[in-house]
């Protein structure tokens, strides 16, 4: 384990980082932002907020609200409007390694429990396969398709989705994501401030990795199999 400090205005956050590896984008846009007070407020205000809080589940949904909250009016704008393809059943960011907290991760798995059905053997499959985001494109693509998408192409999670989902947007044509992971050719919808929001809920988490490690792993915590999604259904 590592303690790194940050700095706001006068104050002094230090946090304990553990096995944590922050998204790309969102350490991107700390480093060039966080010398702003305003940016370094946002990880300060999302710190304090969680840092209150005992649920998992309560913690991650606080994030997601903050996240959601700062990219409204960055939706809205006419020009993503227009020209964003990111809609219901346009789909291949959901064939991407996605990064999730702990607390993100026990969210997602709770909502198996309770009944969103899943394809556990995919799960497997994905969670098995190194962390390393090339590795992950080796697998073919309907073998990288999140589990919780359906047929449609729309997301069973989607109030509930990862806060990396939740900034996922680009301007163009829908054919520029069908890459093999390299967001430096997409056209991104820029989200700086959620990304800060992003940042800081990797900082306070005590573990992150990619949504089927992550999830896989808690669901063999709770003893969940594919038995017991069977009698749920």
């Amino acid at each position: 384990m590592t303690r790194q400090k940050l700095f706001v205005g006068k104050k002094i956050i230090l946090f304990i980082i553990r096995r944590v590896k922050v998204p790309a984008i969102a350490k991107k846009t700390f480093d060039q932002f966080s010398h702003l007070p305003e940016f370094l407020g946002i990880v300060q205000f999302i710190l304090d907020k969680i840092s209150r809080v005992s649920s998992p589940l309560k913690r991650a949904r606080i994030v997601h609200k903050s996240i959601d909250e700062f990219n409204e009016e960055i939706f809205a704008h006419p020009i993503v409007q227009q020209y964003s393809p990111c809609k219901v059943g346009c789909s291949a960011c959901c064939h991407t390694q996605v990064s999730v907290t702990s607390d993100e991760a026990e969210l997602l798995t709770q909502k198996i429990v309770e009944g969103v059905g899943i394809n556990l053997e995919r799960l497997e499959l994905q969670a098995n396969v190194s962390e390393e985001t090339s590795t992950f494109y080796q697998l073919k693509y309907d073998d990288r398709a999140c589990v919780f998408l359906d047929d449609s192409g729309a997301c069973t999670v989607y109030e509930d989705r990862p806060s990396v989902c939740r900034t996922n947007a680009v301007l163009g044509d829908a054919q520029q994501c069908l890459v093999s992971g390299d967001s430096q050719q997409l056209r991104l919808v820029k989200t700086s401030k959620a990304d800060m929001a992003i940042y800081a809920s990797f900082l306070h988490s005590k573990e992150s990795g990619s949504l089927p490690f992550m999830v896989f792993k808690k669901l063999k915590e709770k003893s969940f199999s594919l038995a017991t999604q069977s009698a749920k259904l």
